[in-house]
């Protein structure tokens, strides 16, 4: 399949997942991605398989199925997820001191500093002490 713009869009998406194509397809033709993939396993089993563009823009060299790609702060939405769960389910609290949860966080100064400091980037402050 190709977009507006000529770009080729390969791979699959099961029953029920057509609207994730579309948008895939949306960031080449409106949104200007340059080349792309996306994969969603439910059960480990893929139901979203999609790649497509170039993987180098000036050579028009097309992107692959196992093309590779440096992805910085990726981990940041999931850590920032999985405390949110973990607050939701009384696991952890925000306004507590990260030295409960983690007591070698307390070394160098660093005792006073809650898990709301932490997630809000307040915490250079005690740093530099």
């Amino acid at each position: 399949m190709a977009t507006k713009n000529n770009i080729l869009i390969h791979g699959f998406v099961a029953p029920g997942f057509e609207l994730v194509k579309d948008e895939f397809i949306r960031n080449f033709s409106e949104r200007g991605e340059v080349g792309a993939a996306f994969s969603v396993y439910i059960n480990n089993e893929a139901v979203v398989d999609l790649w497509g563009g170039y993987r180098d823009r000036q050579t028009r060299a097309e992107w692959e199925k196992d093309t590779l790609v440096q992805v910085f702060s990726a981990t940041k939405g999931f850590a920032a997820l999985a405390l949110s769960l973990a607050h939701s389910r009384g696991y952890i609290n925000y306004d507590e001191k990260v030295c409960s949860y983690w007591p070698e966080f307390a070394q160098n100064g660093k005792d006073k500093i809650t898990v709301r400091q932490l997630l809000f980037y307040q915490v250079s402050v005690f740093c530099r002490r």
